[in-house]
Parts: C-alpha cells; structure tokens; sequence
C-alpha cells in the first residue's frame, strides 16, 4: 500500500498513551507511513515532555480536553471536582472540535489514531468525517467476555465500560491491548492486540540487576511517602521518578535516595538495570517490567479503577503484587518469591509490528473520497 498519512489524537493525562504514540509511530515509519501530525489533548497541569516531539518527529498541538483532579490528602482521584469542572468547560471542548475539524482539511489524513482521547470519539459523533479512524486502548479489554474485572466494583465496573465506549464512538477498530491473546469480536468492531511498547526497550540489556530500586510516582506529594520509608531503611538504593517541575533536572535527597524528573529514555535504561519496580498500574510501564522480568510492586491510584484492574492483570499472571500504600517492605519480601515466566509474553510482543500495519492498512481502505 502506498505510503499513509495518519493523524494522531493522543490523550495527555499519564505517559502511557503518548508511549503508545511513540511506539506506533515508529512501527509506521518503519512500513513506509507518516504520522502527519499528532494532537494531544491538555486536560491536567502535567506539561507535555520534551522528549514526545522529538522522538514522534511530527508537529505537535496541544487542545483543550478534560481533567482528572487528585486529592492531595488522599491521593485519590475527586470525582466530584472532575465532573463539576469539566461541565463548565464545553466552550473549550468546541474549540477544540473545531481546531480537529481544521486539522482534517488541511493535513488530509488516510485515517485517524485514537490515543483513548475522549474528544476524538465525541469528535466522530458530531462531524461524521469520511476518514475512518482506530481506537486504541488497553481499556478496550473492558468490553471482552474473557476480561477478569476485580471483584465487587460493580458501578466503576459500568462506568468504565460506559467511559470506554464513548472514547471509541465512530471507530471501524477498537484495538484491544491485551498482555495476552484473545479471540476477536468482529460484532464490536474488536481485535486484541500486543501492547505498544517503545523501540529503546528492545535494545536494553537483559538479566542484568543491581541494588537499586525503580520508583515512578504519579505525583510529586507522594515523594513524602518514599522519604518516610527510606528514613527507616536507609540501606536500600532508591531511585524515584517525579513530575515536580520546581526541582533540579537530579536531587540527591541523600546518598541512596536520588529523584529524578520524569525522562523516558532514562527512566527505561534504570529499569532494565534495577532489581525491582515500584510503580502505578500503567499498562506500558506493567508491560515493559514484565517483558524484562523485573518484579512489580503496584500502587494504583485510590479510586482509579482501571488500574486496580492492570494490578489484577498483572498479580494473576504472577508478575506483580498490588499494594495500597508505598510501604516498600512488600516489595523486599515479594523479590525472592518472584518466578514469572515471560516466554509467551515476549512471543506475543514480537508479532505486534505486522498485526499493526496490517490492521491500520485495512482500515485506511475504507477512507470514504
């Protein structure tokens, strides 16, 4: 097929869909396709990285979506203030229909990516493109039979489900990241798929641990949590990735405890080399651990029910323990423990290039002139 033009909508809250992004660009550079453009939406006070531009190499435009807000006392998503907020805020959302409605005309794109952008779904709705578009998500497994939901949660259960549906309104493919194979389902517009994962990753070295512990934490006022347990365990080496923008590029709190701002090539390069992980349950960040065997300890968001269910993902398959709090001591106990056979992960994770191609391939077809 001859060279696409594809147009990226990118969610902006968290790292995992712009490392999706990434990733996926990459695989289409590699076919002989261009990522025309990508718009990443702006619905939090986390600043878009550096690194994404560059290493997307496309223009990048930020526009206005909605917000999640956190509770500073405790660490959990407020749902309250979330809604309120972003109900006043519909002015801004028509700006950005608009700004998308301007981009289609003037990038001409063969078919649009849909990073888990709620916009882009509300977008398909109103203005009925003639371009066909992909959602993409890992949240798409919500909507597949074989999916294990925690137990109880029956309302954030619905409501995620109702959530994902609307993200992926108006796509000819809802693309399924899964950490496992699954069976399609044409009658949803289904197809499970291998996770995203970056090139970098592929090139780090494997089997290597040194003494050191990988802490990504989702908001800088948790740091307080990791101070707290390396006061009392100072002999552990911590290094701790933060989205505080008023701290130094490195902070040395001590001689085992370093923060670093977040930085995706060398968050990647410590965890291949560390001898555990203490992280969210992102899935990018769940897949990358697991693909170099590095054991997980997961501390999802309070109240943030798609993580709870990567944690269940990842604790069944035997390549994490889930934790509700940043007490480190599970993780030392949980390290001699840890068997997790990545084999049939890394196999499925090597078809994830052709599956790619061949899916967006077959869906640009579709482009209505």
């Amino acid at each position: 097929m001859a060279g696409l033009r594809v147009l990226f909508i990118v969610q902006g809250e968290g790292r995992g869909h712009l490392t999706q992004a990434l990733a996926l660009a990459s695989i289409l550079r590699r076919s002989g396709h261009t990522v025309c453009k990508a718009v990443v939406s702006q619905g939090g006070d986390l600043a878009l990285p550096d690194y994404f531009e560059e290493c997307l190499e496309a223009p990048v435009i930020q526009v206005p979506s909605g917000r999640f807000f956190v509770n500073q006392e405790t660490r959990s998503i407020d749902w309250g203030r979330t809604l309120v907020n972003n109900s006043f805020r519909w002015n801004e959302f028509n700006r950005s229909f608009a700004i998308l409605s301007e981009i289609l005309q003037t990038e001409h794109p063969d078919i649009i990516v849909n990073f888990f952008e709620p916009l882009a779904g509300f977008f398909m709705l109103r203005e009925r493109p003639k371009i066909p578009m992909v959602a993409v998500g890992h949240q798409f497994m919500f909507l597949h039979p074989q999916y294990q939901f925690p137990a109880g949660f029956e309302v954030q259960k619905i409501s995620a489900m109702t959530f994902t549906r609307l993200t992926g309104l108006g796509a000819e493919r809802r693309m399924a990241l899964s950490l496992y194979d699954a069976p399609p389902l044409p009658e949803k517009k289904i197809v499970v798929m291998p996770p995203l994962l970056r090139d970098e990753l592929f090139e780090l070295p494997e089997d290597v641990s040194e003494p050191y512990f990988l802490i990504y934490l989702y908001h800088h006022s948790l740091s307080k949590d990791v101070v707290a347990w390396h006061e009392r365990n100072p002999t552990y080496r911590l290094h701790c990735f933060w989205n505080n923008a008023q701290a130094e590029e490195i902070t040395h709190h001590s001689d085992t405890l370093t923060f670093h701002r977040l930085h995706g090539s060398r968050f990647l390069e410590m965890m291949a080399r560390c001898q555990g992980i203490v992280t969210t349950s992102g899935f990018e960040t769940m897949a990358e651990a697991m693909y170099l065997r590095k054991p997980l300890m997961l501390n999802p968001l309070h109240k943030h029910f798609e993580q709870h269910c990567n944690g269940v993902d990842g604790t069944n398959l035997g390549a994490a323990i889930q934790t509700d709090d940043l007490n480190l001591d599970r993780l030392v106990e949980f390290i001699p423990k840890y068997d997790y056979d990545a084999a049939e992960l890394r196999s499925w994770i090597g078809k994830a290039e052709e599956m790619y191609v061949r899916e967006l391939e077959m869906v640009a077809s579709m482009k209505v002139s």
